[in-house]
């Protein structure tokens, strides 16, 4: 099968790819969202394919990469969008649909002030333009014009920061000023490169990045309704329906369409877990109460200004050169330094160097009661592995508070499949038919053909981790020579 003008990018992580190629109609309505503006239509841009296949991929990232969703204390997942989350100038950009946003802030040298640029203005997609361009250039997406003596000194000075990565989980519905800025009005030094911290600035524009559509998802995920659940044949070990996150996953597909985001299935696959498991707190018996719990709702005095951001390895630090914004509050608002290399490496959208750079390390935590919670499994399929921590899918027997496994990074893993996942590299070794010895069914993964991803669902997984082309378009043959050289199995 000849792949040679077919585009690659297995080599790096699938949220490094925009692909540009997706526009499909589906996402929350208007009234799920909490916001009339943040879904028109009930449409947004997502990312297309099959929505099996679709969970089969965030399935891969989630479970099976080295930044696990799930450890016993955090639900968590990157700021930066999956594969198809795309910009077409300032006239409709869908990046950051993650209960976090983010933008570029560039100060150049000699000017007053910053400028913005791609920063979010309505919940339909329109943002600031998107580019700084070079003198002489015009065109609707210069937000700014360096003059000829601004361009010699950022090509003079790569290492000087002249420009911000913003990344905001201020949910779109919270109205509550910062701490520094009582009333909204903010003193002179409460801003980014003079952007002041106000909820206009700074708070999320999409309807979905918001408190209520965070609460209404997790309502209807404890328990997901038969109606929104998906079939699971129990007598067919390679249904992937038999795994907790795909569930969730379809879930979410059923409910909203938003399986392809990797934030609603994550935590709906969490929170449904927890259902099947018979998990309960105090005062907990229902969704409501435990969405409230887990975020209180804008109308409670003690609700929260969003999700906190953190890293993979550190729920409540930042990447090398970022720091959160001095807000009065810790978590909500962070910056990331922008050198005049970095600057000049990406003119045309500095806020794609962002979610390059910065995006798949500034993380989203969704904290888990873990010492308030109890689980007392019933006798069903769904319950038969739940584990001591069901809500740490993948992990749910982990050792915490001194055992083996960091509750932060995921550590050595005791799957529920019987396997280990090494949380450094992220290569699955979980019994025969991933590795392809002792006789495991590889399935048709060892053979290219015309449908999307191959029947083994670990190897399916393993490789559309990295080359999601596999599960999107066609499993050729470049995908059967990536089961071995991603060490997803063997092929003889």
């Amino acid at each position: 099968m000849n792949t040679s003008n077919r585009f690659r990018f297995a080599a790096a992580p699938l949220a490094l790819a925009l692909a540009g190629l997706f526009t499909v109609a589906c996402g929350e309505d208007a009234d799920d969202a909490g916001s009339d503006d943040g879904c028109p239509a009930g449409k947004c841009d997502t990312p297309q394919g099959e929505a099996s296949m679709v969970c089969l991929q965030r399935m891969a990232e989630v479970i099976n990469s080295s930044n696990r969703g799930f450890t016993p204390d955090v639900i968590r997942w990157q700021c930066g969008d999956v594969t198809g989350v795309t910009a077409d100038g300032s006239g409709k950009d869908d990046r950051g649909q993650e209960y976090c946003e983010y933008f570029a802030m560039v100060q150049p040298p000699g000017a007053a002030k910053g400028v913005d640029l791609g920063r979010p203005l309505d919940g339909q997609g329109k943002v600031t333009p998107l580019a700084v361009c070079l003198p002489g250039e015009t065109g609707g997406e210069c937000r700014v014009t360096l003059t000829d003596e601004q361009q010699a000194k950022l090509e003079d000075n790569p290492t000087d920061v002249v420009g911000k990565c913003v990344f905001t989980s201020w949910h779109a519905d919270v109205t509550k000023p910062v701490p520094v800025c009582p009333n909204d009005k903010c003193p002179a030094d409460a801003n980014i490169m003079g952007l002041p911290f106000t909820r206009t600035n700074y708070s999320m524009k999409v309807g979905f990045n918001s408190n209520a559509a965070a609460i209404d998802l997790i309502e209807k995920c404890f328990p997901l309704a038969p109606a929104n659940r998906v079939a699971v044949d129990w007598t067919n070990p390679d249904d992937p329906a038999q795994q907790a996150y795909y569930r969730g996953c379809m879930g979410t597909n059923k409910l909203f369409g938003t399986e392809w985001r990797r934030s609603d299935p994550t935590i709906c696959a969490a929170i449904n877990r927890m259902a099947e498991c018979g998990c309960s707190a105090p005062g907990v018996t229902n969704g409501t109460q435990l969405a409230q719990a887990v975020l209180p709702p804008v109308k409670s005095a003690d609700h929260r200004r969003g999700f906190r951001l953190g890293t993979w390895e550190d729920s409540r630090g930042l990447p090398n050169g970022c720091r959160y914004a001095n807000t009065g509050e810790t978590g909500y608002l962070v910056e990331c330094d922008m050198t005049a290399a970095d600057l000049m490496g990406s003119l045309n959208d500095p806020k794609e160097f962002c979610r390059a750079t910065y995006g798949q390390n500034v993380v989203v935590h969704v904290d888990v009661p873990r010492a308030a919670i109890t689980c007392t499994p019933p006798n069903t399929k769904e319950a038969a592995n739940c584990g001591a921590i069901p809500w740490n899918i993948g992990d749910e027997n982990a050792e915490v508070d001194g055992g083996t496994t960091d509750a932060t990074d995921g550590g050595t893993t005791d799957a529920t499949d019987g396997g280990t996942t090494d949380a450094t590299t992220g290569d699955a070794t979980t019994g025969d038919a991933t590795t392809g010895d002792g006789g495991g069914d590889v399935g048709n993964c060892c053979s290219g053909h015309e449908g999307m991803g191959c029947t083994n669902p670990e190897i399916s997984m393993c490789v559309c981790a990295m080359d999601d082309f596999c599960c999107t378009t066609k499993w050729d043959d470049t995908c059967v020579g990536e089961v071995a050289s991603f060490g997803c199995g063997t092929c003889n």
